[in-house]
């Protein structure tokens, strides 16, 4: 099976920053709320889901520049 090209631009390095950046924030959110409230399961749901978006854009910038 061929190989199709994508047309969609790779992720941009300064993007993913801010994403991290925000995810660190509510990661602080969820902290503070938890020791008020105890812990909320939608909380880490988010954040894990959130991360693991983030994490496939690092790994969609590194492919997009070794090919």
């Amino acid at each position: 099976m061929t190989e199709r090209a994508s047309t969609k631009n790779p992720p941009n390095i300064g993007f993913l920053a801010i994403q991290e950046v925000a995810w660190t924030l509510g990661l602080i959110a969820m902290v503070l709320h938890a020791t008020s409230r105890g812990l909320d399961w939608i909380w880490i749901g988010l954040l894990v889901c959130w991360q693991a978006s983030i994490i496939w854009g690092w790994v969609k910038l590194r492919r997009s520049k070794t090919t």
